[in-house]
């Protein structure tokens, strides 16, 4: 990765995403490190996605292949990309704090971090900003009507001009951090899976 954005040599990375009826799985051909980059740079309406399966959300049994299928950028809910976890170079980072958040995107709900420039409201950095998918960290993705979406992700692509509503922790006092607002014990909560709860 060099320091501009994370470019470097044309690769595939395996990719998983959500629309409100569909998960489509497969590759993505991009120079990009950082899965909100590959939607966000597509010059197109379209992501290509290679080695597709496409599942029905409605009807988890049956699964269709495709060498490629063509996913409209403005029906993706949620993206993930495990092979690129990382963040943005150190020459390029602005500071920033850690702020709990759930997005409502039906059919799911994502439950994770949200990372907001230091001295701005979280609620600024997710209604106020040019771009279409932000990420989200340690998140988990929950479906009342679909279960077999639920997982566990730590970064994810959200795509903010689809939710329904956001909640967040800490939106009345923007220059604490996290850590200032919460007490121990709630912080370890909400870290805590359900697994987790005794």
């Amino acid at each position: 990765m060099d320091p501009f954005g994370g470019l470097s040599a044309v690769r595939r990375v395996d990719v998983d995403l959500i629309t409100d009826a569909y998960r489509i799985s497969g590759t993505v051909q991009t120079r990009f490190g950082r899965v909100t980059d590959i939607l966000n740079q597509l010059t197109g309406t379209h992501l290509t996605v290679e080695s597709a399966k496409i599942t029905e959300h409605a009807d988890p049994s049956g699964t269709l292949a495709a060498p490629s299928a063509s996913v409209d950028l403005a029906s993706i809910l949620l993206m993930t990309a495990l092979e690129l976890a990382g963040g943005a170079s150190s020459e390029m980072r602005i500071p920033k704090r850690a702020v709990r958040a759930q997005v409502a995107l039906p059919p799911i709900r994502v439950t994770g971090t949200i990372h907001v420039p230091i001295g701005s409201r979280p609620l600024d950095g997710l209604l106020n900003v040019v771009d279409r998918f932000l990420a989200m960290t340690d998140v988990t993705i929950a479906s009342g009507a679909h279960p077999a979406l639920g997982r566990s992700a730590e970064v994810v692509a959200i795509g903010r001009t689809r939710a329904q509503f956001f909640l967040v922790a800490d939106d009345e006092r923007p220059d604490e951090l996290l850590a200032d607002v919460l007490d121990e014990r709630t912080a370890e909560a909400w870290l805590r899976t359900d697994d987790d709860q005794p």
